[in-house]
């Protein structure tokens, strides 16, 4: 009698586990979320399956204008919000960044709030939002550091996306690391030498001593600068390339140049932002 009973108990207890998980798991299932997803470099022809297949869940879509034309046959636009980024993305964003950096955090607060604001409201009412960022969120893409740093990780899911590095480096058909390259940096002229390049030289003089492809993001509009920090440690035929709409079928362009050689080659395209500098012996 003993042991029947402790097999009933035995039972009974598991019986009662999984039937908990298993409510535990339907109301999981019922709860809003946000999708962060990184549409890659150019087009769907570039996105990742998975991105596009949570389209299929967006109750809501929170996405730039040229996105949501991009990805016109993916997106129903009854379903687009807002653009996420408006204010403190563009051309007048960019200047007022250069010009009143205190100023565009501000209104980079005041984005984030919205957007926080109006994301929880959707999710505590079991919506699912889907917020779509350029190449990959998690390489210098604006969501995750400007908008949603220190966002609950309970809500959100990321899906990255091919980055204007991959695209790129594609573009090139060189491997980026390997021949004796030590590693690879990825990095913008902002993070290494500060927005108006008033930090030291003390991490570019460290890396010249070794072999590395750096990977410059939104560097042409500051190319000026960056020779003159480079031409202090570096020969004036260190190899660069500058990668033009990277993963642009029609739009793509390499161009091959050095040190020495890229403030006039720079004067050859009219384009003054879309371009990937990548530097080393890696684009030779």
């Amino acid at each position: 009698m003993i042991k029947i009973s402790r097999y009933f108990v035995k039972v009974s207890a598991i019986l009662f586990l999984m039937v908990c998980f298993g409510l535990s798991f339907c109301y999981g299932a019922e709860e809003g979320r946000l999708y962060v997803i990184g549409m890659g470099p150019s087009g769907a022809d570039l996105t990742a399956p998975r991105g596009l297949a949570a389209f299929e869940k967006a109750d809501i879509f929170l996405c730039p204008p040229y996105i949501q034309k991009n990805f016109a046959q993916y997106i129903d636009p009854g379903k687009v919000a807002f653009d996420p980024w408006e204010g403190i993305h563009g051309k007048e964003a960019c200047q007022l960044r250069k010009t009143d950096y205190g100023k565009w955090l501000q209104k980079v607060e005041k984005r984030k709030k919205k957007v926080f604001n109006f994301v929880m409201d959707a999710i505590h009412k079991k919506k699912t939002v889907v917020m779509l960022d350029s190449g990959d969120p998690c390489v210098y893409g604006p969501s995750l550091y400007w908008l949603l740093k220190d966002f609950n990780h309970r809500y959100l899911e990321v899906i990255p996306g091919i980055s204007a590095f991959n695209a790129a480096s594609a573009a090139l058909k060189r491997a980026m690391i390997g021949e004796g390259i030590n590693f690879v940096m990825l990095t913008a002229p902002h993070s290494m030498f500060g927005r108006s390049f008033e930090k030291g030289d003390g991490l570019l003089k460290d890396l010249s001593k070794y072999n590395v492809t750096m990977v410059f993001y939104m560097a042409i509009s500051s190319m000026d600068k960056l020779v003159e920090k480079f031409g202090k440690y570096y020969p004036t035929d260190l190899p660069m390339a500058i990668v033009y709409y990277a993963g642009y079928s029609d739009k793509q362009m390499v161009l091959k140049t050095s040190l020495g050689t890229v403030l006039d080659d720079l004067k050859k395209c009219d384009e003054k932002w879309l371009g990937l500098l990548i530097i080393g012996n890696a684009v030779k």
